[in-house]
């Protein structure tokens, strides 16, 4: 299989709107889908890799990387009016319903591979756990969000960069 190419001019950088990230469930019998990160400043997913290192008689270092456990986290991530996330979050834990929680999709959309007419390179993950960490501020409410992928992927792409996109299998 050929690595996909950036769609960027050379040298130029991806600006981080173009790696996306979004969340899907359902809400009785109609799916929902919001980005995340509206009126967040900095996000990045961490991949925290369990790793073992190992020296072996010649003094020569091997490191294994076992898994991933990737999170992303969102702070803030402000109580905004028309956020259908916010909303079910918010009920969620008004509720105590923990095990609500762990019922998303998430995808991973990495907008600088493709273009609008073949498709834009993304990952589904199923099965995935949203937490909210706290709930409060100072001028605004604030209810800061972790994200944990849950490696259950499939790998595919995306035919657009609406919330009305189309996932399709590799």
């Amino acid at each position: 299989m050929a690595v996909a190419q950036f769609n960027l001019a050379e040298h130029q950088r991806a600006e981080r709107k173009l790696l996306l990230t979004v969340a899907e469930w359902t809400e009785g019998s109609t799916q929902e889908r919001e980005l995340l990160g509206r009126r967040t400043e900095d996000s990045s997913v961490e991949y925290n890799a369990d790793q073992s290192t190992t020296t072996d008689i010649l003094g020569i270092n091997y490191t294994d990387v076992n898994k991933t456990q990737p999170q992303q986290d969102f702070d803030p991530y402000l109580i905004l009016g028309g956020s259908k996330l916010g909303a079910k979050l918010d009920d969620i834990r008004r509720r105590n319903a923990l095990s609500e929680l762990s019922q998303f999709t998430l995808y991973l959309i990495t907008a600088y591979v493709g273009d609008a007419t073949n498709g834009y390179r993304a990952e589904k993950h199923v099965n995935c756990t949203i937490q909210y960490n706290s709930l409060g501020g100072d001028a605004n409410v604030n209810m800061p969000i972790s994200v944990y992928f849950s490696n259950d992927l499939t790998n595919g792409h995306v035919d657009k960069l609406t919330p009305d996109f189309v996932f399709t299998p590799d």
